[in-house]
């Protein structure tokens, strides 16, 4: 994931979770947003005034429904920190912490806890404001409120760091450490988070590794190995994209240190989906793909809260026409068809077709160069 992501929303109105489109100028319409991002939204010119969501919240003469919903529920305690990078109007900020459940309705009945509330006249500069510790177990609404008609552009990150309440940094680890013949090599295997690079607990499944064969949950895993293998590693872990590694070499002759970063998943994050092939010229999944696919599934069904693009590339020489568009994006909904048919949502899921639009490489040298460009993507939404 890369630590500072750029979302630009320039419609009216946002597509949700779930594809449905929604007035982020209202509480119900709010935009589900990750820690550690930039979000750069536009003011909707809405020119009432608020007779509900926010009137009543803090001292002010006017509050208009000229609002920037954003939402944001931490999955452990932590310490937030929010930072306007720029925003031509003046701003009021709200920060209102409510229970999961309802909370559009508890904030709405004057039932939510305001944590903060701040006006400034504008944020031609970076504008940071104090941080704030947030327990577990509560979801958290940042409504940004500017006067009638603007339409003006907002820029905001969010920062959250898990800690306790006396500041000690939580850290997702669990040691599992199965070496237990002494005198033998000891193979490590530790998981990280990509950007943090703090320990990550995942579920790890071990296959043609011999007597290291087996499903194991943990950050860091310790077990004796005196052999040269080519293992299968695949990774599963909540937040982040799952991996595979084929054919992994693991050296038995002496201790021997594996380190695998994750990437989290983020909204606007993409990864290659590896070995699901077609047909040539054809909207047609070969049998060999089926592993990854029913993969595809399990990391969606880990991750219950998202929604997928699945995006397909067609390798083309020239420019892009008409039948590669087809052709890519017949490809996708292939895939898209094979997850709903098998219990995913389909409002979890969209699909596109980029033709040869997007190579990785412009002008291909080689068969692998031609196999990468011809290739299928999942993006976060």
């Amino acid at each position: 994931m890369k630590p500072f992501l750029l979302l630009f929303v320039g419609l009216i109105c946002w597509t949700n979770l779930w594809g449905q489109k929604s007035d982020y100028a209202t509480c119900n319409g709010s935009v589900s947003i990750s820690a550690n991002a930039v979000y750069r939204l536009n003011f909707l010119g809405k020119s009432k005034h608020d007779q509900g969501n926010l009137f009543g919240y803090a001292k002010e003469d006017s509050v208009t429904t000229n609002t920037i919903w954003l939402n944001y529920t931490p999955a452990t305690s932590g310490e937030l920190s929010l930072q306007i990078l720029g925003c031509k109007t003046p701003l009021s900020i709200y920060i209102l912490e409510c229970p999961v459940e309802n909370a559009c309705k508890k904030i709405e009945d004057k039932e939510a806890n305001l944590l903060f509330h701040e006006s400034i006249p504008s944020a031609n500069q970076t504008t940071k404001f104090p941080n704030l510790f947030l327990p577990e177990g509560k979801t958290y609404y940042f409504a940004f409120n500017a006067k009638k008609n603007s339409r003006d552009s907002l820029a905001v990150k969010l920062g959250f760091e898990a800690k306790t309440e006396t500041g000690e940094k939580i850290v997702d680890s669990v040691l599992l450490d199965m070496a237990h013949v002494y005198g033998v090599p000891i193979y490590h295997l530790i998981i990280i988070d990509e950007h943090t690079k703090l320990p990550v607990t995942a579920r790890i499944y071990l296959s043609e590794a011999g007597n290291l064969d087996g499903t194991y949950r943990a950050s860091h895993l310790f077990l004796n190995n005196s052999k040269k293998l080519k293992a299968t590693i695949r990774l599963d872990a909540q937040g982040y994209f799952s991996k595979d590694l084929l054919l992994h070499k693991i050296d038995g002759s002496h201790d021997t240190y594996d380190t695998i970063a994750l990437s989290s998943l983020s909204k606007g994050s993409t990864a290659k989906l590896d070995d699901i092939n077609f047909v040539g010229g054809l909207a047609i999944i070969l049998d060999e793909s089926m592993p990854k696919l029913k993969r595809l599934k399990d990391f969606l069904v880990l991750n219950g809260g998202i929604a997928i693009e699945i995006q397909g590339h067609v390798n083309g020489e020239g420019k892009n026409n008409l039948s590669a568009q087809r052709l890519s994006k017949k490809r996708a909904e292939k895939i898209m068809r094979y997850l709903i048919d098998n219990g995913v949502d389909s409002r979890r899921l969209s699909a596109v077709g980029f033709g040869n639009t997007k190579p990785i490489f412009i002008d291909p040298k080689d068969d692998n160069e031609r196999e990468a460009n011809r290739r299928v993507e999942i993006q976060i939404n």
